[in-house]
């Protein structure tokens, strides 16, 4: 009967051990459970030789048993429980095998962590010497646990110093080194030891070298940083738990661990409009799109109240798409303030892309004030508010999806009220802004300025799928001998360099992407009719009508796909061109 449990022992052990293995190479890292049985902590008490230097007294359920070993020789103080690392938590009691969903991950166990910190004890007087950040940094500075990558973005920071009966020390039997007079501070686990800390005392019993003490509990740190800790009568800490909450990690680390390994790795970016965060998940994260929203509304709420997915692309006639509710409430009337201009629109009608602010800010800084600007594709008028409010500019803008007609009356008309009042030196009245809205095809629109008694200063065309087929229009524009001030168009298109083996001919470099967009343009403008083969390299034959071309990068939308600005001159010698004139230049 003994030899049979005897047996029946080791194959408990031995199924045990397996199973320790088993979760331990899968890499989780889960926290402890708060029960009777796995977080029973106690009072214990750190002696050196034979004099106790501190106690740590620490609450039950908070923080691990340190219990010491004491005797005629050595003695360590260790965690009575094991945990996998010093900086994660044992999964041992964990059930990892609970459905995740938008409902219930915010139970699961992963998201509590514990990380266990080492720490070091240093009278307070020496604490500024020690971790400043000034232009001597102090000695502690790489070895403090704020270098901890676990502690990357978490909200609130941890503070790096305490006072000791926050982690439950007591200083004993020296009036010198008490409690007020001495501080705490974290460090990082992997800077300072090659291992669990195990704070020894010397082997006669009889006491210690404040140098071993610190050397062999802190392996890690060059012997000149332990000689100035000794120096000072630094002592080793105990090992103080923090625990994280959800509430305090990023939601890429959030994600990290209730996404399965098909979906990882989480996504990364969002936009924020308004109270809406728009995201354009990948195939591999659309089915789990309904945890993913969850967990972003939470994290960012209150502010964020809505959270949708982008749908298939950018199409039609209005340039919109189609989105996916994923949390909160379904509403998509966003209000937002861009560079002082307050704006509301349905993103749900109307296109709206936020990266585009820097560029409509850097356009603004080629515009003068009172200039006349027609902006042919308005949307919902951010770039026609601002350029009328911040410069008086008068501004003709259309589209053609009426909502977005809508909207940007509405918005100039809010924005617009500020200039009734208005006046300059000497009480001179400021010209009031003016914004006319119409409703159209852009051809129609860029066609009907030229029948205006003046011609617009710049005119913005920013929709880059297909922007250069407008370009035509001009040619309705009258040609006017010595024009004083040449009209600026300001075109957005899509472009993708040549590929170098395709397009090496002649001994013709490819083109980079900016180049093809100026292609791109001088075709619109001036069509190479009944060529089997278009030419390339064409700004030079746009600047000798003087065009004055200038083009740059915007953005990049995909691999080898950026959007390109175009700016050029409309010139007399142009629109004669355009109006079938043969000009030798």
């Amino acid at each position: 009967m003994s030899m049979e449990l005897g047996i029946k022992r080791i194959i408990i052990i031995m199924c045990s051990i397996l199973s320790i293995n088993l979760r331990a190479a899968t890499g989780l890292q889960m926290p402890l459970r708060k029960s009777s049985t796995s977080l029973a902590y106690s009072a214990s008490t750190i002696f050196i030789g034979q004099r106790s230097i501190f106690s740590i007294k620490q609450p039950m359920h908070q923080s691990p048993t340190f219990s010491p070993r004491r005797g005629n020789k050595n003695f360590s103080i260790v965690p009575t429980r094991s945990v996998t690392s010093i900086l994660g938590t044992a999964s041992s009691d964990l059930d990892i095998s609970q459905t995740i969903d938008e409902n219930n991950w915010k139970d699961h166990p992963s998201l509590a962590e514990t990380l266990y910190i080492p720490t070091i004890i240093v009278p307070s007087e020496h604490l500024h010497s020690l971790i400043s950040q000034g232009k001597e940094k102090g000695i502690l500075v790489p070895f403090l646990a704020t270098q901890m990558k676990e502690l990357d973005n978490i909200h609130p920071k941890i503070k790096v110093v305490h006072n000791l009966d926050r982690i439950g020390v007591e200083m004993n039997g020296d009036t010198n080194n008490d409690n007020h007079a001495m501080k705490a501070i974290l460090l990082d686990p992997k800077t300072v030891s090659n291992s669990n800390i195990s704070l020894k005392s010397s082997k006669n019993g009889s006491g210690i070298d404040p140098y071993e003490f610190l050397s062999s509990s802190f392996p890690r740190m060059s012997s000149d940083v332990v000689q100035s800790l000794a120096s000072i009568y630094a002592k080793p800490g105990p090992l103080v738990p923090i625990e994280l909450t959800y509430k305090q990690q990023p939601i890429q680390h959030i994600l990290s661990k209730l996404l399965p390994e098909v979906a990882q790795p989480p996504p990364t970016g969002y936009e924020q409009i308004g109270h809406v965060v728009h995201l354009n998940l990948k195939a591999h994260h659309e089915p789990y799109r309904k945890l993913i929203g969850a967990v972003i509304l939470d994290r960012l709420s209150p502010k964020i109240q809505t959270v949708v997915n982008k749908v298939g692309e950018v199409s039609g006639p209005y340039r919109t798409y189609e989105m996916e509710f994923l949390a909160g409430r379904p509403d998509t009337t966003v209000q937002l303030n861009e560079d002082g201009v307050a704006l509301e629109f349905d993103l749900s009608k109307v296109y709206w892309c936020a990266r585009l602010s820097g560029e409509r800010k850097r356009l603004l800084e080629e515009f003068k004030q009172g200039e006349i600007v027609a902006d042919a594709f308005c949307g919902a008028g951010a770039f026609v508010v601002q350029a009328a409010a911040k410069l008086g500019c008068t501004v003709y803008a259309n589209d053609l999806n009426p909502d977005a007609v809508r909207y940007c009356r509405e918005n100039a008309k809010k924005n617009l009220k500020r200039f009734n009042s208005a006046s300059g030196v000497d009480g001179e009245a400021i010209k009031k802004p003016k914004v006319v809205v119409t409703c159209g095809d852009a051809f129609d629109f860029i066609q009907n300025l030229g029948y205006m008694d003046d011609l617009p200063h710049h005119v913005v065309m920013n929709f880059p799928l297909d922007s250069a087929s407008f370009l035509g229009a001009l040619r309705w524009w009258p040609a006017k001998d010595n024009i004083e001030v040449a009209p600026i168009v300001h075109l957005y298109t899509f472009a993708r360099g040549d590929n170098s083996d395709e397009f090496k001919v002649d001994g013709m470099p490819p083109r980079d992407a900016v180049e093809v967009a100026v292609d791109l343009v001088a075709e619109g403008l001036v069509p190479e009719g009944g060529a089997i083969e278009a030419s390339r390299y064409r700004r030079s034959f746009l600047d000798k009508m003087g065009c004055d071309v200038k083009a740059r990068e915007v953005r990049d939308v995909a691999p080898g796909k950026v959007v390109i600005c175009v700016s050029f001159k409309v010139t007399d010698t142009l629109l004669r061109i355009l109006q079938g004139d043969f000009i030798d230049f």
